[in-house]
């Protein structure tokens, strides 16, 4: 049995309600999110549009031509402000208001209001360039790794392709595709075609929104509050992701334990508060003081972990020394005097696979050589001997911290 006009934009119309009333509850549950908001409305919006269809003689109808093209334009434009606000970027709303006001003004050209061809390629090209400034704003922040990510933007430049085509062959094929007499045979493949997309789309907004919502929570459960660094828990899930990486890689890679030298004793006497502040300082300066590439964590305490990816040990060498000279220059203003602290440095380095495991305990065991020669240098661990922790000091100032 073949479905009549009616009831396939009826249906239609019911489903966008129900797609945009998911998302306004959860936007309504989630106030934090206002890109649920804006993903929610358009597919109100636009099974509303929908609604005109359905009016007799709709097709030269001044209202359905001006009211109801509108609300599916402005309703995919604001799709693409939903995907804005989800990049963390702020809302572009002229070019809306542009299309909005441009299409008042070109339903009043009594030209281009009995030209059904003209007015369903604009419909398209304006559909397809707010589809495609949406695919460009996921692809521009792809270096946020969320699963659904490349489907979304695929969706996106799909929909894209469909409006380039409609509006291509728009002069030769019947209504919804083009100007030709409606068929409820097209408006049915159309529109399942353009429900298609709407489902696909809602259901990798919420998986790109959870997505997120579970990395923030992993990294908050893996970062250090104080400093901003990485945990423990972050090394550990780090060094188990490199582990299996780099299973039989020859590229090198560098680890560097470090321990603030003296801390109980500047706690101790300047309280807690200036002893913050030198970890905080500390951070600072490693940050400073490494490439975006590398890795630094605070494992606990005053001990750090330097994880410097190809490098080798004399480039390591270089920045454990610049780490060293920089917080060492540097001061905290305390209520009692000037607070300064030194670190003592460990490193371990491999130009073959070594687990991370054992990286960390012959840079531990480095640092601890280091405090007993007198704190405030670098000791290396050759890389021969890394699993018997035997290590040789490479930077021996004869400086002692006071």
């Amino acid at each position: 049995m073949q479905l009549d006009s009616f009831t396939v934009l009826a249906a239609g119309f019911a489903l966008l309600a129900l797609l945009g009333s998911i998302f306004v509850f959860l936007w309504a549950r989630e106030r934090n999110s206002p890109w649920l908001l804006w993903w929610g409305v358009p597919f109100i919006v636009g099974g509303a549009a929908l609604a005109f269809y359905m009016r007799p003689g709709w097709d030269s109808d001044f209202a359905s031509i001006l009211i109801g093209n509108i609300l599916r334009m402005v309703a995919v434009g604001c799709l693409w402000q939903g995907v804005r606000l989800f990049q963390r970027r702020p809302l572009l709303l002229w070019p809306l208001a542009a299309v909005a006001i441009g299409w008042i003004g070109l339903c009043f050209v009594p030209a281009f209001m009995a030209s059904m061809l003209t007015r369903i390629v604009v419909v398209s090209l304006v559909n397809a360039l707010f589809c495609g400034l949406a695919a460009h704003e996921l692809w521009r922040d792809r270096s946020e790794q969320l699963p659904s990510r490349r489907p979304t933007m695929l969706v996106f430049v799909s929909f894209t392709m469909l409006m380039l085509l409609r509006a291509g062959v728009a002069a030769f094929t019947p209504f919804p595709v083009g100007e030709l007499a409606a068929n409820s045979a097209w408006l049915g493949f159309f529109m399942f075609l353009v429900f298609a997309h709407c489902t696909f789309a809602a259901v990798l907004f919420i998986a790109m929104t959870n997505e997120r919502r579970e990395a923030e929570q992993r990294s908050f459960a893996m970062s250090d509050p104080l400093t901003g660094l990485l945990n423990r828990r972050g090394f550990a899930d780090f060094a188990d992701r490199m582990n299996r990486r780099n299973a039989g890689s020859r590229s090198g890679l560098s680890l560097m334990v470090l321990d603030l030298d003296h801390f109980k004793s500047i706690n101790d006497r300047f309280g807690h508060e200036v002893g913050d502040r030198i970890l905080k300082a500390f951070a600072e300066v490693s940050e400073s003081s490494v490439r975006t590439t590398d890795q630094l964590f605070r494992m606990g305490g005053e001990e750090f972990c330097f994880v410097l990816p190809d490098t080798s040990l004399a480039d390591a060498i270089k920045v454990a020394e610049r780490v060293r000279i920089s917080f060492e220059a540097g001061t905290i203003e305390a209520g009692e005097g000037i607070a300064r602290a030194t670190v003592s440095i460990g490193i371990a380095a491999t130009q073959h696979h070594v687990g991370m495991d054992v990286l960390l305990a012959a840079a531990d065991a480095a640092v601890y050589e280091a405090k007993a020669r007198g704190r405030n240098r670098i000791v290396v661990a050759e890389p021969a001997t890394l699993r018997q922790s035997r290590v040789a000091d490479i930077v021996a100032p004869e400086r002692r911290s006071a």
